[in-house]
């Protein structure tokens, strides 16, 4: 897990710098780092295996709803998150089977 979360803290590192590096990005450009707890891909659903009662289900976020989420900010430029932020992703009522995913601002 060390070697996880040096990779994760890099990651968010390196992401934030670029952001804020005036060379290294353009004007019209924003780097957005995107933290899901799970996505929902049939390699996470077969690693947990075929019991949907099993809580961790719930977590999953499937990524048809960050991709509506991005084409929003996309479409209304002030819903978008300035550069270098790190938006945290949470399922949103998965066992009710309502679906859909909250978007939380981080950093």
């Amino acid at each position: 897990m060390i070697g996880y979360g040096s990779a994760k803290t890099a990651a968010h590192h390196y992401l934030q710098t670029y952001a804020h590096t005036p060379s290294s990005i353009r004007n019209d450009t924003t780097a957005v780092g995107i933290l899901p707890l799970m996505l929902d891909t049939p390699s996470n659903r077969a690693m947990i295996g075929e019991d949907e009662s099993d809580e961790r289900y719930g977590t999953m976020v499937k990524p048809e709803s960050i991709a509506k989420e991005i084409g929003e900010w996309i479409r209304h430029g002030h819903l978008r998150p300035h550069s270098g932020s790190l938006v945290k992703v949470i399922a949103k009522n998965r066992v009710e089977g309502a679906g859909g995913a909250s978007f939380h601002l981080v950093r």
